[in-house]
């Protein structure tokens, strides 16, 4: 029964096609022509695998077995020999045979273009059509040679060179390829046994290393990392030999892309094929993901890439990222990131909005392979979350790239270990830095932007003298400043900065903070005592999330211990006398806490300005209590609520309230505490009246 796909491989792009065809269930069966080639294709998880050259008739025989509905021919665009072979037999066994290419072209290094991506001129590049001329034209040219052709046709090219001396060679890590080079008399530390891809650092490296002037590649495209050998000679200003692709010089065949013949295979064959899109089918595979093709064969789901492009220059941004980059057709961003991305062919737009971005891609389906870049890492205080959820709320499948974080490369620039340092974001957002100095020994802040880093320094300063603050300014740049923060030192406008500070004194401060009476300026007003405080903050159950009213603060005893138990929590102080008031200030401001809101005025009016309590404590309601727990109740039927009643008649109040509004049952705790003071040789008793704290709701 015919129903298998024959694909002749030993490309990425045959290795792509088999994993599709596998995991879409299409019986298919992968030829490649060497050992080496088997172990890739098993490394990728094919099981499938027939290993050897084979001649244009031993296909045809294969091809003849009636298991085989149509041949695919994904082999290396400069195998054309092997193309030969394969399309022959096909005609003989009557099996179609499709070419699935690569594109191997590209305007940017076609003639004297002024590229935007690469200063190499066409003087620097030379084309040649055929390996006898490369080596030609490599014997005229002076100084080391680095080959990046592979082995199969070194014998040709060496035998062109007068002094093989000159010659550097990098090949696959294969017993064959090792063979080959020898036996074309190139030996030990002109061998350079390497497995790609290659980034255009990397090739830089190399023709450094091996001092080189000039260097061979294919016009291999993408997938064959022409792009970047080119980049990297133009880099280090020495020459290139390009050997043209031969099949765009001769052959008419009619070449498809991968869309191309998954498509034939679902329209002419009937097969139920997955495909993936173009981004996915030039990155590591493990990345591809799946896009269903219905009968007719069209795209069920697009799919666009969020990658963090690290910060400053090209240096911080992975292989992975990398690849996403050079094979997507357009690219989005902030300005300022868009415009850190260079040596890419795609369209730039400088807007990050999903929403935006979703309308433009709409209204321009010509793009299949859209990536937004964020600069730093996709999982650190960045803005692809959000957008994640848009995109996939509008059908997108979404692939997620981690770059290198800005706060990565500061603690590597520091020696500090990063398991050791609270990160924290205050970028675009209300964050309560100074509680998290006084909580964390090390803590590093990433800013909205210079003036905010300014402010958290100022806010720092005025707390505590001997804080140590580190600013890490446009790190990964040219521009890269690290600073220690004086009154020498500055941070300057339109920097991009993220702050180190360090409070030694922090691990020596109380685990839990909290407040004894003595710490708090009290003046004339009445103040929950220390005691009462611990148990009534336990009965609240505050979260770090919290939004807590304190209603009738009075000294802000209370409002204190709330704030100091967590930098996320929001308190909000409600007081209308004014003595009250100014405590209040005095002792916020002795404790520095941002996250502490103080509101003038009598409650329940001033509870509704559209903030709405997670926990409430009642310290005092100036006889409205059913209006304000009628209101906090109404703001959120599920606010948990605590009071301390010292009278009889407040607790039948509150107890009787709670019953007929439906609330649930009240929790009551009546508290004695006393204390022993020192009078001359003796500790007196000294009693404080009992308290009734009474909780519901929650």
């Amino acid at each position: 029964m015919r129903d298998k796909v024959l694909i002749f491989g030993g490309t990425t792009e045959g290795r792509v096609l088999a994993d599709i065809l596998r995991e879409s269930g299409v019986p298919h069966e992968v030829s490649v022509a060497t050992e080496y080639g088997k172990r890739i294709e098993a490394g990728s998880g094919e099981c499938s695998i027939r290993t050897g050259r084979l001649s244009s008739a031993q296909i045809a025989e294969l091809l003849k077995s009636d298991e085989y509905l149509v041949v695919v021919d994904a082999t290396h665009p400069f195998a054309i020999k092997a193309s030969e072979d394969i399309k022959m037999a096909c005609k003989e066994a009557g099996v179609e045979y499709l070419r699935l290419s690569r594109d191997t072209g590209d305007d940017r290094f076609a003639g004297a273009t002024g590229s935007d991506v690469t200063e190499k001129s066409a003087d620097d590049i030379v084309y040649v059509d055929n390996m006898a001329e490369a080596g030609e034209a490599l014997d005229k040219i002076e100084g080391n040679i680095l080959l990046m052709t592979g082995s199969k046709d070194l014998a040709e090219i060496v035998s062109k060179i007068s002094d093989i001396e000159r010659i550097y060679v990098r090949v696959l890590p294969s017993v064959e390829s090792i063979s080959l080079c020898e036996k074309a008399g190139i030996t030990g530390k002109h061998i350079i046994a390497m497995q790609g891809p290659f980034s255009t650092d990397m090739n830089k490296v190399l023709i450094n290393e091996c001092s080189a002037k000039v260097i061979l590649t294919k016009e291999s495209g993408r997938n064959g990392g022409y792009y970047e050998k080119l980049e990297a000679a133009g880099e280090c200003d020495i020459k290139a030999v390009v050997v043209r692709n031969p099949e765009r010089l001769v052959d008419e065949t009619n070449h498809l892309g991968m869309r191309q013949v998954l498509e034939k295979l679902v329209s002419d064959y009937h097969l139920k094929v997955d495909t993936v899109s173009e981004t996915d089918i030039c990155l590591n595979q493990d990345n591809a993901e799946v896009i269903e093709f219905t009968a007719a064969g069209t795209k069920k789901e697009p799919v666009v890439v969020l990658a963090g492009i690290g910060p400053g220059n090209k240096n911080y941004r992975t292989l992975e990222v990398e690849r996403a980059l050079q094979t997507a057709d357009i690219i989005f961003g902030a300005e300022s990131v868009v415009n850190r991305v260079t040596g890419v062919t795609a369209s730039l737009h400088p807007f990050y909005d999903a929403g935006r971005i979703i309308e433009y891609l709409k209204e321009h389906r010509e793009y299949v392979s859209p990536v937004v870049v964020y600069s730093g890492d996709v999982s650190l205080s960045s803005g692809a979350n959000k957008a994640a959820d848009r995109f996939k709320e509008a059908g997108y499948k979404v692939i997620k790239m981690s770059g290198i974080s800005s706060a990565a490369l500061l603690a590597n620039r520091l020696g500090l270990r990063l398991e050791d340092v609270r990160v924290i974001s205050a970028h675009g957002r209300e964050c309560n830095v100074s509680g998290y100095v006084r909580q964390y020994e090390k803590l590093i802040v990433l800013p909205s932007d210079a003036a905010d880093a300014k402010r958290i320094c100022s806010e720092i300063c005025a707390i505590e003298k001997e804080i140590r603050i580190i600013a890490g300014c446009d790190l990964g740049s040219d521009s890269e400043r690290v600073l220690e923060i004086s009154g020498d030192e500055t941070i300057k406008d339109g920097t991009k900065v993220l702050l180190y500070i360090e409070n030694a004194k922090a691990n020596k401060s109380k685990a839990v903070q909290t407040l004894r009476d003595d710490e708090i300026i009290r003046g004339n007003v009445p103040m929950t005592k220390e005691e009462i405080r611990a148990l009534t903050i336990r009965r609240l159950e505050l979260t770090p999330d919290s939004v807590f009213f304190d209603i009738g603060a009075g000294t802000g005893s209370i409002s204190l211990e709330a704030a100091l138990l967590h930098p996320e929590i929001e308190v909000y102080s409600y007081e209308k006398e004014a003595d009250a008031l100014e405590l209040l200030e005095k002792n916020r401001d002795k404790y520095g806490l941002s996250n502490m809101t103080i509101i003038s005025g009598e409650a329940p009016d001033t509870l509704s300005d559209g903030v709405i309590p997670s926990h409430v404590f009642i310290g005092g309601s100036g006889r409205k209590l059913k209006e304000i727990i009628e209101t906090v109740v109404r703001l959120n039927p599920k606010v948990r609520v605590v009071l301390n009643c010292v009278t009889l008649e407040t607790l039948s109040e509150v107890t009787e309230l709670v019953k007929s509004m439906g609330l649930g049952d009240a929790e009551v705790t009546q508290v004695s505490v006393t204390r022993y003071n020192k009078k001359g040789s003796y500790h007196l008793a000294d009693a404080i009246n009992p308290v009734f704290i009474v909780s519901f709701g929650g």
